[in-house]
């Protein structure tokens, strides 16, 4: 393989794995507008992140020493 091939190889990988990140993220936003939808798992994160906000203002309250 020459180094422009190698080179050009290189710029398509790092396209496709673009691409593919932007679909999976789309794809995760649609799952997660959907999921939301359900009233018992939105209680059920709201208190997993209130939970979590707690022990983090916990820690950052705690004296931390070197």
């Amino acid at each position: 393989m020459t180094q422009l091939e190698h080179l050009i190889q290189q710029q398509v990988a790092a396209s496709v794995v673009t691409t593919v990140s932007r679909a999976t993220d789309k794809i995760a936003e649609e799952l997660a507008r959907e999921i939301l939808k359900d009233v018992a798992f939105r209680e059920e994160m709201r208190a997993l992140i209130k939970r979590a906000f707690a022990v983090t203002l916990t820690q950052l309250a705690t004296e931390h020493t070197p």
